[in-house]
């Protein structure tokens, strides 16, 4: 069965806000990266014969560069996508669109992984 997804438009997500995860932990490091530590759920066979032979680690880590970091400081739950790509490209001297491409893959990448939400997206479209 094919899973369903929502049509959303540009202006949609534009409109959405990014909030991060709450039980995520960023190490910042010197050099202004950092690696967000999500925790996850403990599989069922972790508790069986296969998980004393096979590494099993309770927290995701994602690496992030110190773009990313700059990125998910935005993030703060008050902020639209949009109004995160219109201060990326003011901070980063870069043209709205330039901004919007690196910032949109980027959030699309870090919800994937659960470092954050994106919320009030419309409910409007119907499910494919």
């Amino acid at each position: 069965m094919a899973k369903k997804t929502l049509q959303l438009t540009a202006e949609d997500i534009l409109t959405a806000v990014p909030v991060l995860n709450e039980t995520v932990r960023l190490d910042r490091r010197k050099d202004g990266s950092a690696v967000a530590s999500i925790p996850m759920k403990k599989p069922g066979w972790v508790s069986g014969p296969l998980g004393w032979l096979l590494p099993y680690s309770s927290h995701r880590r994602v690496e992030l560069y110190a773009l990313g970091v700059a990125v998910l400081g935005l993030c703060d739950g008050k902020r639209k996508v949009e109004e995160v790509v219109e201060e990326f490209a003011r901070q980063n001297l870069l043209s709205w669109r330039e901004a919007q491409v690196c910032v949109m893959q980027f959030l699309r990448q870090i919800v994937e992984r659960g470092v954050i939400a994106i919320v009030g997206l419309s409910t409007k479209h119907k499910p494919e």
